[in-house]
């Protein structure tokens, strides 16, 4: 790796205070562009999913709130886990893994709490066309996080037991 990083050229400071202030500029457009359209499409999406139906609502809700915080907590610990080993390739997938299965409680939580144009549109198609969503999704979010916690905990002991009677032996 040595004799790649020898036939690249030195960055000047001048080209990397360019390129910082250029990255941050690029976040802040970005953050603006999407604060004002993933809540209004998230909420127009959910809504038309839904179409509704308080169960489907319930159920939706229930179900992203749910797998969304006890998914990401599991892929988490096995991110943990496997840090370390197969040069971290398996553990970084696994943290972007955990991510992007966080994503629709994130969105859902931007359309709840946001107070621009974007979240206040994507709030008004949930309370018209997304009955017991955003409350479900809460209901499913805290029943997620101890279902997530119990089973990282339970693999963690089980860890440890194995690591004990190894050592034991």
């Amino acid at each position: 790796m040595g004799a790649l990083t020898s036939r690249l050229p030195e960055m000047s400071g001048k080209t990397k205070a360019i390129l910082a202030v250029s990255g941050i500029l690029i976040v802040v457009i970005g953050y603006f562009i999407l604060q004002a359209l993933v809540p209004r499409s998230w909420g127009r999406h959910v809504a038309s999913e839904i179409n509704e139906s308080i169960t489907r609502g319930i159920l939706y809700g229930l179900g992203y709130g749910l797998l969304g915080s006890a998914v990401t907590l599991i892929l988490l610990y096995f991110a943990y886990v496997t840090i370390g080993r197969y040069r971290n390739i398996l553990s970084w997938s696994l943290l972007v893994l955990a991510l992007a299965s966080t994503v629709p409680n994130l969105m859902t939580l931007g359309v709840v709490i946001g107070n621009g144009s974007g979240a206040v549109a994507g709030r008004q198609a949930l309370d018209g066309h997304a009955v017991g969503f955003r409350g479900a999704t809460l209901v499913g979010l805290i029943v997620g996080i101890i279902i997530g916690l119990a089973v990282d905990f339970y693999l963690l002991g089980r860890r440890r037991a194995k690591a004990k009677a190894e050592a034991g032996s």
